[in-house]
């Protein structure tokens, strides 16, 4: 990868494709991606030398993607949320071994109800902290505790 200058952060948020390449733009879409409700989906980040497309948002021959994916899921409300970040090597989901009972859960697929383990929720603070370190580094962000993601 180059310098995080170069690099484009695309999210798609409610199935949406954004795109940020400033620092600003970036943490206006971190913001966005955490301080907002998304009662239907979780956001998918991606930090790429170029755009991420899709054929059917795009209107494009093949779906263009790199190998890595952060899925982000918030109660902004509430205060938790979790992370999913999966590579071509594998797959892990942030970890909190202290998860209060009052804390809510987390969805993979809000959606269709799928939760993450319930190890998965973090403080909503953490997950901003590891969201901007990926906006930035586009690497699993070390700022949270991480377990290997169960198949969903």
């Amino acid at each position: 990868m180059t310098s995080s200058t170069e690099l484009i952060l695309t999210a798609i948020i409610d199935n949406r494709f954004v795109y940020a390449r400033t620092e600003d733009e970036k943490a206006e879409v971190v913001a966005r991606v955490i301080d907002v409700e998304h009662p239907q989906w979780t956001s998918l980040l991606y930090l790429w030398d170029r755009p991420c497309r899709s054929m059917r948002a795009h209107d494009v021959e093949g779906n263009e993607f790199p190998r890595h994916q952060m899925r982000v899921y918030t109660s902004p409300k509430d205060g938790w949320g979790a992370i999913n970040f999966a590579d071509e090597e594998a797959a892990w989901e942030t970890f909190n071994p202290d998860v209060p009972a009052e804390a809510p859960p987390s969805y993979f697929d809000p959606g269709h109800g799928t939760e993450f383990d319930r190890s998965a929720t973090i403080p909503l603070e953490l997950v901003r902290k590891a969201v901007t370190e990926f906006a930035s580094t586009g690497k699993l962000p070390l700022c949270v505790n991480w377990q290997p993601a169960r198949l969903i």
